[in-house]
């Protein structure tokens, strides 16, 4: 049975079996989030156009970070943190943990299959 959670209200992702999803140590099948759709895949990939977003998502793909250390490490506002994290959060690309800020799988792919090959 799969569980679907609004994202946004034009977008709905699907969380359904891990097994055929890539294996991760820390990802559970609970927190298992994957595009359901060529639109949400698009949508991800605009998130990621702008610059700024994929060298946050580089930062963040160290270890977990606050939005506090992301504000210092790129000279942002708080509001300016908050949108920019919230775009990759709704690419499913980042998730927050606590008070901190992580790569998802799907963030993690991204780094090392496509972003690897830009740089």
């Amino acid at each position: 049975m799969a569980i679907y959670r609004a994202r946004e209200t034009t977008h709905l992702m699907k969380e359904d079996s891990w097994s055929s999803r890539p294996d991760h140590p820390d990802v559970s099948s609970s927190e298992a989030r994957w595009w359901e759709s060529a639109e949400d895949h698009k949508f991800a990939l605009e998130v990621l156009q702008l610059p700024l977003r994929r060298k946050m998502l580089r930062f963040i793909g160290l270890k977990a970070r606050s939005r506090d250390e992301i504000e210092r490490e790129f000279g942002l506002s708080e509001e300016q943190a908050r949108y920019h994290l919230a775009m990759l959060e709704k690419g499913l690309v980042v998730e927050k943990v606590g008070e901190s800020y992580r790569p998802t799988i799907t963030g993690r792919l991204y780094l090392e299959k496509v972003d690897a090959r830009i740089l």
